[in-house]
């Protein structure tokens, strides 16, 4: 697949400056309408970054969201609004320093579309995205992001033994472990918000895997490195800013000498979940 536009890897800022760019690392996005292909880069700050300065998986789901949708968007020629049901993310190896993704559309009507992406970043191509977007003609957008709620970005206890990485420090989240598994609460501003009024995809992504994360540390054995490769959520229904803290609950399923198998939901205060997601985590001996 060519490269869009040698800018995209400079990551330009986007045209607008505000929190929710900042907060997902987003750089330029741009779309090639003769290829039919969008192309997008994030890039995360350090003190969002993992402890052993990888890309925190969740954020892959921040440009998965954003660049598939866009080539969804652009292929299908939509004016109405729409948002993302699936997204799923495949890699081979953790992801540093600036993240790019290069998406096609594969399918799509005036209803549906479906997109698939090439992962790449400083090192070269290291996974796959794809994401299924549909339209949703009522859904209203807020113009001025100051008419969005404002509430503060509380943080919570971290009642664990294992240190908290650079990004849950970032996110002032709060980790408890239990049997079988992890709760990671936190309640996020409006700063996390897209346009819509409710929470960027990526930002529901983000929280589930780092309760994921410790879930897969707590049950694995200690001599072994997790690295995760495998990423599918669907989105149940919108995250919107309230005043009260939500939770992130990741269940193990199964740890084998290779591998642990996840499951994660975001839960709202109301007790609903938003998100579903599954993940799997390859499990290496360190050093």
């Amino acid at each position: 697949m060519i490269l869009i536009s040698d800018r995209s890897r400079d990551h330009l800022p986007p045209d607008y400056a505000g929190d929710l760019s900042r907060n997902l690392g987003m750089g330029a996005a741009f779309w090639d309408q003769e290829s039919g292909v969008a192309d997008a880069t994030i890039r995360c700050a350090s003190e969002q970054l993992e402890s052993d300065g990888s890309v925190p998986f969740g954020y892959l789901a921040g440009i998965a969201d954003n660049n598939n949708a866009m080539a969804n968007i652009n292929s299908a020629q939509w004016n109405a609004n729409s948002i993302l049901i699936e997204v799923s993310y495949q890699t081979t190896r953790p992801a540093r320093g600036t993240v790019e993704v290069r998406s096609r559309n594969s399918s799509f009507n005036e209803l549906m579309s479906v997109s698939q992406g090439l992962m790449l970043d400083d090192h070269g191509p290291f996974g796959q995205s794809q994401c299924t977007s549909v339209t949703v003609p009522t859904r209203p957008m807020v113009d001025d992001r100051g008419e969005l709620p404002q509430v503060e970005h509380r943080s919570f206890p971290w009642e664990s033994d294992l240190p908290p990485a650079p990004v849950d420090r970032y996110l002032k989240g709060g980790l408890r472990l239990v049997d079988g598994g992890a709760v990671y609460t936190s309640q996020l501003d409006a700063g996390w918000c897209s346009n819509y009024g409710s929470f960027h995809g990526g930002a529901v992504g983000l929280l589930i895997t780092r309760a994921v994360r410790y879930a897969a540390i707590a049950a694995s054995p200690p001599e072994v490195e997790q690295v995760p490769i495998s990423f599918n959520i669907n989105y149940v229904r919108p995250v919107m800013v309230v005043p009260e803290p939500m939770e992130a609950v990741a269940r193990v399923i199964a740890v084998t000498s290779r591998f642990a198998s996840l499951e994660g939901e975001l839960i709202l205060p109301s007790g609903k979940p938003a998100a579903r997601c599954r993940i799997i985590h390859r499990l290496l001996p360190r050093g």
